[in-house]
């Protein structure tokens, strides 16, 4: 049909000099409109240009409904009771009921609009008005001007509103010749237009045209055209959000540490850092405790005995926690808790290194890796989760100085509403905890605070010198950039694949 309907188009723009309406070309042709349409766009198209199509002309065609139909050959209501009391004389509305069953209610109706039948009020019966003499019934005109083809807007609204007329709302398209258009009929018989070109050519294709130094036919490429996407993976939104944040560090001066250690002993996860070996977070309801292997017993011998000294009868102006502190205990293998344990590493590498030179590498330092608790999970808690840790070093450090370091960090992230509260942490002194506005609640994302002496000075660091160091966890600070009211939500099935494939890094 589509094949047909290019010929006939070409050959009636041939004739007339271009196409008016495509729909009153298709009913006279015979053809299905649709079919014509898709003619016209083969046709109009880059590749053909045989015609130039219009844009999409909004029409409406009117026809008799079957009620308007009937009533163009039989008389109307108004007429029917017009004759019965021409016939009868006056008559009631039960009277005219009875006679004209179905007709009566629109006859008294329309008759009464047209002013050709009057009500006497003392008896209640209808009679012809004056103006019945040679009336003729203005409906018959509007249903006979449909029929004809010669109906317009305000006729189809009075038919319509007696439910005799049907409309049928319509887009047509007009069309005149186009560049390639054929010059006669012969043209028109080879069909140019009907020459397939392709889009892309075979390894064949490309041979032929080699070996004959011809081409073949090809449509004009749209270089605008969207390439489709491909099926690949995608990195995780917790994953962009972790190389955001390194780079921001990276950018504001900060060196990275190594965090390859998920497996730690507890004498550099708790005891380095001045965590007494009876604190609650030693204990298996919140620690991860490893079978085997069970212990570690490779820990500097004399930073060894400080640790001891330090925790037991304290040192550098401390009292210590007066306790008998554990080697044993200290040995234990845990899967590590935070990435202090990283840092803590960090600092004695650089006082063995001030011991040993007497220059003191002063710096910021950062990590970005993963953590385990054996916590109960909920919409904030997960057993594992990606910890940011950082600290600064040099002397005569301060909080302040640490709450400027971290308002300059967020800001990078378009995090500004930052609020501490005082908090109690065995490592640092004073300690804070950060929170932020998630949600028009406050949620915690991190600790601070200025590591101790007892944790520094067995490391070998002078007196005089501080740290301010502090943890954010990384999934609660997606869940905020990403507005999740669960951390579950970046984990799990509850995750979102479309999620997955769209979430972006928050943006500098």
């Amino acid at each position: 049909m589509a094949q047909e309907a290019d010929v006939r188009l070409v050959q009636e723009v041939l004739k007339a000099g271009k196409i008016a309406n495509s729909h009153e070309f298709a009913k006279a042709a015979g053809l299905d409109h649709q079919a014509v349409v898709g003619a016209l766009a083969s046709l109009g198209s880059e590749d053909a240009q045989v015609l130039v199509k219009s844009a999409p002309i909004k029409a409406a065609i009117y026809s008799l409904s079957a009620a308007g139909k009937e009533f163009l050959t039989a008389p109307l209501p108004e007429a029917q009771v017009l004759a019965v009391l021409q016939a009868n004389g006056p008559q009631s509305k039960d009277e005219l009921m009875k006679a004209l069953p179905k007709a009566a209610t629109d006859g008294i109706k329309f008759g009464m609009k047209e002013r050709i039948l009057a009500l006497d009020k003392a008896t209640q019966k209808f009679n012809l008005a004056p103006a019945a003499e040679g009336w003729t019934s203005p409906t018959l005109k509007d249903l006979q001007a449909i029929q004809d083809g010669k109906g317009d807007k305000d006729i189809a609204k009075r038919l319509s509103a007696r439910k005799f007329c049907e409309t049928l709302n319509i887009s047509y398209f007009a069309a005149e010749k186009g560049a390639n258009f054929p010059a006669s009929e012969a043209e028109v018989a080879e069909k140019p237009w009907r020459v397939k070109k392709a889009a892309d050519f075979t390894a064949e294709q490309l041979q032929e045209m080699w070996a004959s130094d011809e081409l073949l036919p090809m449509k004009k490429p749209n270089l605008n055209a969207a390439g489709t996407m491909g099926m690949h993976g995608n990195m995780h939104p917790l994953m962009k959000l972790r190389q955001l944040y390194r780079e921001i560090f990276l950018e504001l001066g900060f060196e990275e540490m190594d965090t390859a250690r998920f497996v730690d002993s507890s004498f550099w996860n708790f005891d380095t850092l001045f965590v007494p070996q009876k604190h609650p977070a030693r204990d298996a309801q919140d620690t991860f405790f490893v079978v085997d292997p069970e212990k570690t017993t490779d820990h500097p011998k004399e930073y060894v005995e400080l640790t001891k000294e330090v925790h037991g009868e304290g040192l550098y102006g401390s009292r210590g926690y007066r306790y008998q502190w554990d080697e044993n205990e200290a040995q234990r293998n845990v899967l590590r808790t935070h990435t202090t344990a990283i840092s803590s590493y960090t600092l004695y590498e650089i006082g063995q290194e001030y011991q040993r030179t007497g220059k003191l590498k002063t710096g910021a330092f950062f990590s970005i890796d993963r953590v385990f608790r054996n916590e109960t999970m909920d919409k904030t808690h997960l057993c594992e989760f990606h910890q940011m840790e950082g600290f600064v070093l040099d002397y005569d450090l301060s909080l302040s100085n640490m709450m400027g370091v971290l308002k300059a960090f967020f800001e990078r992230v378009g995090v500004e509403n930052l609020m501490f509260k005082p908090a109690y942490n065995p490592y640092t002194e004073p300690s804070m905890e950060i929170h932020t506005v998630q949600n028009g609640k406050i949620m915690e994302i991190g600790n601070s605070g200025v590591f101790r002496p007892e944790m520094l000075r067995p490391m070998g660091l002078p007196e005089g010198v501080t740290a301010i160091a502090w943890g954010l966890g990384l999934e609660r600070v997606a869940c905020r950039h990403y507005k999740l009211d669960s951390v579950h939500d970046l984990f799990g099935h509850r995750i979102s694949l479309p999620f997955v494939k769209g979430a972006g890094a928050p943006r500098l």
